[in-house]
């Protein structure tokens, strides 16, 4: 195996670090293919899963009387305020409006859900959690089901448990990718990957398995994350000792890297591995992968690390892998940028339950480029509340000095969790993006909402589903992340897909996934300039509606309500509807009075009709 050294500078934002070194070691790989696996859930008769087995927490390497010192201090220091008053947040804009939403992946006593969504550009969601992988298709509305990966782990010769299941897909070969961690010793971890052949994640798929213990030295794979570029796959993992708790286990964290193309043909993967990223002579840990925005982009791929575990921190690490596997002059750089405000270790959430809920730490959760910029955030604790919250960081100059602006989304009631972000942006240069969360509080039982960032100020929630009930699965602290999913629907600008997690009236928790949207305003010459292909009644109307239009193919149908300045008012409906005439009412008693449009479009044939009408 080959070995190389890197070394490099780190740069502040104001000045010159000369003596902060970092260094990287490199090895090959060739990785062949392991099975061709149908993963159609009517092939998959026993749907296997093991049950009540709580899963590792994702490792950080710090002593665990330490970490529960740091998060008891905090609690002390920045006891909850639980006020009604949000008058210290920025002034807050419009929620991103949520379209379709569903109930996805059972549960099968797996605890935490690890929630992650892939949705494809010809309607294809996919959605992965520690039991199983669930496909719908979204233009047919039909539901194929849940394949358990169990399955997928017998069928590959894998006799052990697997965990930390992360989903994406791919709009430049219309694919997905599927990362799943099996074992939890250095003798029996490996990383199995799955690339679709087609664009529908239940069809047929080309599986690996890459060891767990690629370096022979007694240590085993946790916590992964994914990310692609123009020609590659990355991955990110951290290493851990056997036997050791997974506060102390932690040795480093590693990066794969591995031609894409190679996986959806079927063919052995060639792959490099860096390890010993080393940052003063210390690993840098939980390295984030940042994906593309609007799009992927390449050959060049960033990670982010910070310092997870600090009471209070304000850096953040930018690492840049320049070239792709084995390329001559290949290099790995760290920079690393200051923010203007601080992220703190989060501490436990609260529930309607003595049993709290677990928020592991500050390491980063989720991260995209766009513009020349990076997009990221992670759980933390707000001290102006006491509750935890979302930290995000949107990071320019990243090919020089980066320089990073930082802020804080929270609520004055509920704890904020486990974010995920995704591209938002409807214009070039948009630096808007939809982040979904897991809330919580005294008075709200466990579920998840999401915010748009518009660039400058955060919106107040989008709340997509609420539990019913309270966690109670472990009976002390409870498992309700460790991280949710969020993906741009890549042809249809300003449109984000999320899944979380939310509390069952049995105390266990399922699967939500939504459909969410930035698009808040459209043309008013777009909306009034089509008045023709409808019929709408009463009108002027004082409680309810009629609109009867002719649809002309089977299509997905949006039907939205717009003020006379052009923004939406309410997404009224989302879904598919079949050809021929249509008719569709609602009510109006939530309208001020005055002057309003509704606009009837569909994914295939555009606006089918736009009719104005007066609320009375």
């Amino acid at each position: 195996m080959n070995k190389t050294h890197i070394i490099v500078f780190a740069l502040a934002i104001t000045s010159l670090k000369i003596n902060a070194q970092t260094t990287s070691d490199s090895h090959q790989f060739v990785i062949p293919k392991k099975a061709t696996l149908l993963l159609n859930p009517s092939y998959d008769t026993w749907s296997p899963a093991l049950k009540n087995h709580e899963l590792p927490i994702p490792e950080s390497g710090i002593d665990e009387k330490t970490k529960k010192q740091i998060k008891e201090d905090l609690t002390k220091r920045y006891p909850r305020k639980n006020s009604q008053n949000n008058s210290d947040k920025t002034t807050m804009g419009a929620p991103p409006a949520m379209l379709r939403n569903f109930l996805a992946n059972s549960f099968n006593g797996f605890v935490p859900n690890d929630n992650d969504v892939a949705v494809s550009n010809n309607g294809t969601v996919c959605s992965v959690t520690n039991v199983n992988i669930w496909t719908k298709n979204l233009n047919t509305n039909i539901t194929y089901g849940s394949y358990s990966l169990h399955s997928i782990m017998l069928s590959l010769g894998l006799q052990n448990e697997e965990f930390d299941p992360k989903v994406i897909y791919d709009p430049e070969t219309n694919r997905f990718v599927l990362v799943c961690l099996n074992g939890f010793t250095d003798s029996t971890s490996h990383i199995v990957i799955g690339f679709s052949q087609t664009d529908s994640s239940n069809g047929a798929w080309n599986f690996y398995s890459l060891p767990g213990n690629p370096l022979n030295n007694t240590l085993w794979t946790d916590f992964p994350m994914i990310s692609l570029s123009h020609n590659e796959l990355f991955l990110t993992v951290n290493l851990l000792y056997n036997d050791s708790s997974w506060q102390t286990g932690f040795n480093e964290t590693l990066i794969w890297q591995m031609n894409k193309q190679n996986g959806y043909d079927g063919n052995p993967l060639n792959a490099q591995l860096h390890n010993n990223i080393l940052h003063n002579g210390a690993p840098l840990r939980n390295l984030c992968p940042v994906k593309g925005g609007s799009q992927l982009y390449g050959p060049q791929m960033h990670f982010l690390s910070n310092r997870n575990f600090a009471a209070s921190n304000d850096t953040i690490f930018l690492v840049t892998i320049s070239d792709t596997a084995a390329a001559p002059g290949q290099t790995l750089t760290v920079i690393y940028a200051v923010g203007n405000t601080a992220y703190h270790m989060p501490v436990d959430a609260i529930q309607p339950s003595s049993d709290k809920l677990a928020v592991n730490d500050a390491r980063v959760l989720g991260a995209f480029e766009e513009n020349g910029k990076i997009q990221f955030v992670l759980n933390t604790l707000d001290t102006a509340t006491g509750n935890d919250a979302i930290f995000h960081g949107l990071m320019s100059n990243i090919s020089t000095t980066p320089t990073l602006i930082t802020s804080i989304l929270g609520d004055p009631v509920m704890d904020l969790a486990y974010p995920n972000i995704a591209y938002a942006g409807t214009t070039a240069n948009s630096d808007s993006s939809i982040i979904s969360i897991q809330q919580s509080a005294v008075s709200v039982y466990p579920g998840s909402s999401a915010a748009l960032f518009d660039g400058s100020q955060f919106s107040s929630l989008t709340t997509v589903k609420t539990g019913v009930s309270y966690i109670n699965l472990l009976g002390t602290l409870e498992r309700w992340g460790d991280y949710t999913g969020c993906q741009t629907k890549y042809n249809q600008p300003g449109y984000v897909w999320m899944n979380g997690a939310y509390a069952l009236a049995g105390h266990n928790t399922r699967t939500w996934i939504a459909e969410l949207t930035s698009s808040t305003s459209a043309s008013v010459e777009d909306i009034s300039n089509n008045e023709n292909n409808a019929v709408l009644y009463p009108n002027p109307s004082a409680n309810r509606i009629t609109i009867e239009f002719s649809n002309t193919e089977n299509q997905r149908i949006d039907i939205k309500v717009f003020d006379v300045n052009g923004k939406i008012v309410k997404q009224l409906f989302g879904g598919f509807v079949s050809i021929g005439p249509n008719e569709f009412s609602f009510a109006t008693n939530e309208l001020s009075k005055g002057n309003y449009f509704v606009k009837i479009s569909g994914n295939n044939s555009g606006i089918i009709a736009t009719k104005k009408f007066i609320k009375d």
